[in-house]
């Protein structure tokens, strides 16, 4: 009996001893939770995405080669080799500031906002899962009153399990967005995370024309484009004398045409570019509104709904149906924020770079 009850005290002091240290290790695990603000992320992302490292790789190569080109072109003298090769490096200067932009502005962004979506949607299947069990209740307690039948008990046992399973796809996705987000910002992949900013809708207060002159004034196709019109007409004005063939004279005029044209396509282009991105912005703006009254209204049927459903003037079907309409119009309204806000971090991209304050509210 004495050895039962030692027995009993070792495994006592062993099992306190190992939940001493689940909740020791739990707390460990609590604070390596990292905080992150958008703007921190961006810090971070600047510092360690994979994609802008090669960026600038790419970068130091050419700026290497650079230097090569011009100890070359002291052993033999060439302006247009040399010229060249300051605009390779130039394009790759412009490569990396757009991988940076590209970063900055789109893709951290982006992978915040979805982790916040997807955290969101899980707390809108919790409460879909919630009311379909507050439903399923109310359905056995009329069956138990007589006042319904199994099929209507199995219709919503059959609405509690399609919740359930919605929300561990939620859940799902949720993780899976956090891993997108650690990859995007250069962390491992399991490194637990808690977002501290919101998105919502914040209309931007700029107009189609300010937009076309930005675009023009700071997308870095342009400021390409004008440069290899300027090394064209070198290039031309080198080959206009009597030593050179009429061919190879014939050759720059031609490479020179090329060159304009593609600037002036690209002065015609990037317009009807921001146009269309412009209206596709203001377009996803009133969805967002047009969804969220949806959802109000929604919310308002389920509770008509439930109400009736109780007073036995409408069937089990409507009623699980309403609060099925309710779940699917919170969702739509998430997603029509979500999608707002991607259409106008590019929309901000594709005009050259951030905003000032007063066109962003």
């Amino acid at each position: 009996m004495r050895k039962v009850i030692i027995f009993g005290v070792v495994i006592g002091l062993i099992s306190l001893f190992s939940f001493s240290c689940f909740a020791q290790e739990a707390k460990v695990q609590k604070a390596k939770v990292r905080q992150l603000s958008l703007a921190r992320s961006i810090e971070i992302g600047l510092k360690n995405n994979l994609d802008l490292k090669q960026a600038g790789y790419n970068l130091n190569l050419a700026q290497t080669e650079y230097e090569e080109a011009k100890v070359n072109n002291l052993l033999k003298t060439s302006i247009i080799s040399l010229k060249n090769a300051e605009l390779s490096l130039k394009k790759a200067k412009d490569s990396f500031e757009e991988k940076k932009k590209q970063v900055t502005l789109v893709e951290i962004p982006n992978k915040y906002f979805e982790v916040l979506k997807a955290m969101r949607k899980v707390e809108i299947e919790q409460i879909s899962v919630k009311q379909a069990k507050e439903n399923l209740q109310m359905v056995k307690n009329k069956f138990s009153l007589g006042d319904a039948n199994e099929l209507d008990v199995m219709q919503a046992e059959i609405g509690l399990s399609l919740s359930q399973l919605n929300l561990n796809q939620a859940k799902d996705n949720f993780i899976t967005a956090k891993m997108n987000f650690n990859y995007a910002l250069g962390l491992p992949a399991d490194t637990p995370v808690e977002l501290t900013d919101s998105f919502s809708f914040e209309p931007l207060q700029i107009s189609l024309e300010e937009s076309i002159k930005k675009a023009l004034q700071n997308r870095y196709e342009i400021r390409q484009a004008q440069d290899e019109v300027e090394l064209a007409k070198l290039n031309l004005s080198l080959k206009q004398n009597q030593y050179t063939s009429e061919i190879e004279q014939k050759k720059a005029e031609i490479n020179l045409k090329m060159k304009e044209a593609n600037l002036e396509e690209l002065n015609q282009k990037i317009p009807i570019e921001i146009t269309t991105s412009f209206l596709d912005l203001k377009e996803k703006g009133k969805n967002v509104e047009i969804s969220k009254n949806k959802e109000k209204e929604k919310e308002e049927s389920y509770k008509i709904a439930q109400a009736q459903y109780k007073a036995g003037l409408i069937t089990t079907t409507s009623l699980l149906n309403s609060q099925i309409d309710l779940t699917q119009a919170k969702i739509d309204a998430l997603e029509a924020l979500f999608n707002y806000n991607l259409t106008k971090n590019q929309f901000i991209k594709a005009l050259g770079g951030e905003l000032k304050k007063n066109e962003e509210k």
